[in-house]
């Protein structure tokens, strides 16, 4: 045995000596070991973050989804209660659904799975708000177009005149449309607008009879300032009118030779429309004018300023002269009539200041009336075909040809 493991020992010695088997560090497995680990957190790390990025991003589409669904059910809430307001309805629940649910299973048809079911329970939640706003604009518009009714009811009436149905309906909307605080002012408010009304229809009707009752202190009138103020006005303007009729209908008649109707004469004075001196003036013997009175009757038509040219046809037309002399006094009103305001007035002024000053003689004297008279004549001629510069001319030459051959010089 001994000589056995000699032989192999030396048969080991003659062998080569083997080769170094790969020699692995323990220091480097312990670094593949902490960068395994470090490799594995970074993978957990990020497959974690993908799954927050997948959540995120759902969540993003999903509010952006909603923001589309939300804005479709806001048109159509809106389409839904434009189009109820517009009919009679008598259930609105019942009207509301069948209205809002077709046009919302339409929208729900764009959408699948999780999106369809959080648009379903938007639409409820939309269509439920969208519902009561609804149902209160339409109450409110009830309520408005009751109290519209009403107010018609009271304005018919006092449009009519009718003071006593006014207040009727008026007290009908007694602490439902108006406090009670305020109706008095409201009773007082639309008797007064009642009585208006009243008389301008009266006024329209039978002018003559409405201003002799106007006159009548036991006649009811508007209280109120305004009522009052505004049908004193129509009342004037409607003498007004009835006035310009009747110097219409008189001058007419005097140019036909017909005499002034004392019936017509008698109605204008009672109804304010005239004054009764024009009665009484109209009621006297005819007579042929005198000298001074042709002189101030053309001194009135050259001097008036046009507010009270009907006035004056009037009195021309009742005037106690023949009807020529009439017709003549109207004629010079309708030639002055295109003459201005201002240069009749001076013309006539001059004229009259130059007799007053004894040029055409002892003032009040037959010839010099008769002389003012003949200028006055000649005035309008130099009024009618001169300017401004030849009439003035004209006058300075009469004064200065009086001024030669008057003697009268007043004291």
């Amino acid at each position: 045995m001994l000589r056995s493991m000699a032989i192999r020992m030396k048969e080991w010695g003659l062998l080569a000596y083997p080769r170094q088997r790969v020699h692995l560090p323990l220091n480097a497995l312990n670094d593949w070991g902490r960068t395994g680990r470090m490799l594995g957190q970074e993978i957990e790390s990020a497959a974690r973050g993908a799954g927050d990025l997948a959540l995120e991003w759902h969540r993003v589409a999903s509010t952006g989804s909603d923001a589309d669904v939300a804005g479709m059910l806001e048109e159509i809430g809106r389409e839904t209660t434009e189009e109820l307001m517009e009919l009679p309805v008598r259930d609105w629940d019942y009207s509301w659904n069948q209205a809002y649910t077709p046009r919302v299973q339409q929208m729900l048809a764009q959408f699948s799975g999780d999106a369809r079911e959080r648009a379903r329970k938007m639409s409820e939640q939309y269509g439920y708000r969208h519902s009561l706003e609804g149902r209160r604009r339409m109450e409110i518009e009830r309520l408005r177009e009751s109290r519209r009714q009403w107010e018609n009811q009271v304005e018919q009436a006092v449009q009519r005149g009718d003071a006593e149905s006014a207040q009727h309906w008026l007290e009908q909307g007694r602490s439902v449309f108006v406090p009670e605080e305020m109706m008095p002012q409201r009773l007082e408010q639309t008797r007064s607008r009642s009585l208006q009304a009243r008389w301008q229809q009266r006024l329209q009707q039978n002018p003559h009879a409405a201003l002799i009752a106007w006159q009548d202190a036991h006649e009811q009138k508007p209280e109120g300032e305004e009522e009052l103020k505004l049908l004193n006005q129509v009342v004037e303007k409607t003498r007004t009118g009835l006035r310009s009729s009747l110097a219409i209908k008189m001058a007419a008649g005097v140019e036909q030779g017909v005499e002034p109707d004392a019936g017509a004469l008698e109605q204008a004075v009672q109804a304010g429309v005239i004054n009764p001196e024009i009665l009484q003036t109209a009621r006297q013997p005819r007579h042929n004018l005198s000298a001074d009175e042709a002189c101030c009757w053309l001194r009135r038509i050259d001097e008036r300023s046009g507010k009270d040219d009907d006035l004056l046809l009037v009195e021309i037309a009742a005037a106690p002269i023949p009807a020529g002399e009439r017709q003549q006094l109207l004629q010079r009103v309708q030639q002055t009539a295109a003459i201005p305001f201002n240069l009749r007035q001076a013309v006539s002024n001059r004229l009259w200041n130059m007799y007053h000053d004894g040029r055409f003689g002892c003032p009040g004297d037959e010839a010099a009336l008769r002389c003012l008279g003949r200028l006055q004549e000649k005035a309008l001629a130099q009024l009618e075909n001169s300017s401004g510069a030849k009439w003035e001319q004209w006058l300075d030459g009469v004064q200065k040809n009086c001024d030669e051959w008057v003697c009268y010089q007043p004291e």
